[in-house]
């Protein structure tokens, strides 16, 4: 396990404005949820996380590739995103831009429902409390996490990894669907959805040093003895090295979108 004697970077991540200066202050490149403000940055990533993804057509989804060929699509929020799977397992190698931070799923989940006419706004508080409560039972049967990096785990097992990496917003924000989305072949459509939410277990990596780099991550659902959902993707990485990546630069998202 790597070394977590500091945490001094953690800090400087939290705008994320300032990543490319953090590079290197710590041994450990994970940035924990310690306190509010990384709470609330993580929270802002999942949701950025969720609107890069879902800008994305379904059929040529980063979440769908298996060659990593869509790896730097859409790239243009606060953190490079990386994509997990639908299912099972994938290898994808990425070419990421020097001084840039990661942020991924190790699993997730979202829900954007449709508005029904026939909705009430004191409808959606129940609303609310049901997707609390979907969520609560999706991360009480999480039975395995992993997070490794250069073949080290990043964290020492499951039960850290939850304390650790657990995130949820289960307040509504906005995200606008492609309209070839994950439901499209039931009839949802692209546009505007204001009720969404999503929780999961996510990391978020300082500037990995230039050169070659191995990332895996992956989890497992279960109920009892029954795998109900297993997901895991292997990285390799190509970092740049020196000077700007120039993929898009910092994005201007934030939590009124």
């Amino acid at each position: 396990m790597m070394n977590r004697t500091t945490r001094s970077c953690t800090a400087l991540l939290l705008t994320l404005a300032a990543a490319t200066a953090i590079n290197g202050c710590d041994d450990d490149p994970l940035v924990y949820q310690d306190d509010p403000d990384a709470a609330a940055a993580y929270q802002q990533l999942a949701r950025d996380w969720l609107r890069w993804s879902q800008a994305l057509p379904y059929t040529q989804s980063p979440i769908a590739d298996d060659t990593g060929e869509r790896c730097a699509d859409g790239q243009t929020f606060d953190a490079w995103m990386l994509a997990g799977t639908f299912g099972g397992p994938t290898s994808r190698t990425c070419e990421i831009p020097a001084d840039t931070p990661l942020f991924f799923p190790l699993v997730n989940r979202w829900i954007i429902p449709g508005l029904d006419p026939t909705d009430l706004p004191e409808d959606i508080p129940g609303f609310i409390e049901w997707v609390k409560e979907y969520f609560a039972w999706q991360r009480a049967h999480t039975c395995a996490l992993t997070l490794v990096l250069d073949g080290q785990p990043l964290l020492g097992d499951t039960a850290e990894i939850d304390e650790e990496l657990y995130v949820v917003v289960d307040e509504p924000f906005e995200v606008e669907l492609n309209d070839d989305n994950w439901a499209t072949e039931y009839g949802k459509q692209g546009g505007v959805y204001p009720l969404s939410f999503i929780d999961g277990h996510w990391a978020l990596l300082e500037p990995l040093p230039p050169g070659d780099h191995t990332l895996e991550f992956s989890a497992v659902m279960c109920d009892g003895a029954e795998i109900l959902f297993e997901t895991s993707a292997e990285y390799e990485l190509h970092v740049q090295s020196g000077g700007w990546g120039g993929w898009g630069g910092w994005g201007d998202d934030d939590d009124d979108q």
